[in-house]
């Protein structure tokens, strides 16, 4: 059966911010959405580096969750200490998110700056279920309207509690693979996807 996979994305750490002091509130909001993904027996994909990406990883290793990271150039062993499987994409310079927003089933945002931006564009035109953690400043609250444009491909869900979070998650990528499933016209034989 395969499991959900959860893309949590948000602000790197040091690394690309070297002038900001770490938002110690923030990583550790990213730190608990990984542990409770892992406890939901999900794996969390992000992009490997540090801030938020860390933090989450870190989460999920600390209830034995599975992490992988979409990293980019011949970036293998590139990524942060806790990511499991590394994803190389061979993008130089700005990489795509497309990768990492296209194995995903739900999407997790907070904080985050331009490349966060990008991930979040890439996951409403692929109508992918978007879940803002507010109250972390970055692009995450910065976008007030529940849809990117006026097509309303999908509508942005908010919440300043990381087990809703990870609740609309799960609840949002299971109506989401269901459309998957009947558009394929799967039937529960061939389903290999969890249901939790």
């Amino acid at each position: 059966m395969k499991k959900l996979q959860i893309a949590v994305i948000g602000s790197a750490g040091n690394e690309e911010y070297p002038f900001r002091k770490p938002a110690q509130a923030m990583f550790a909001a990213a730190e608990k959405i990984g542990r409770l993904l892992a406890e939901n027996n999900c794996i969390v994909i992000n992009g490997g580096k540090g801030g938020v990406m860390e933090a989450v990883c870190r989460g999920a290793k600390s209830a034995d969750g599975l992490t992988v990271a979409e990293v980019a150039g011949d970036g293998r062993l590139t990524s942060n200490d806790y990511v499991d499987i590394e994803v190389v994409t061979t993008d130089v310079g700005f990489r795509g998110p497309s990768s990492l927003i296209g194995m995903s089933d739900a999407v997790i945002s907070l904080g985050g700056g331009a490349g966060t931006l990008q991930e979040i564009a890439v996951a409403y035109r692929m109508k992918k279920p978007i879940i803002f953690l507010m109250g972390y400043g970055g692009w995450t609250d910065r976008i007030e309207e529940d849809y990117l444009d006026e097509r309303n491909l999908v509508k942005i869900v908010r919440t300043s509690s990381e087990e809703d979070a990870v609740k609309y998650a799960l609840k949002n990528s299971k109506v989401a693979l269901a459309a998957i499933r009947s558009r394929l016209q799967l039937t529960d034989k061939d389903d290999r996807i969890t249901t939790l």
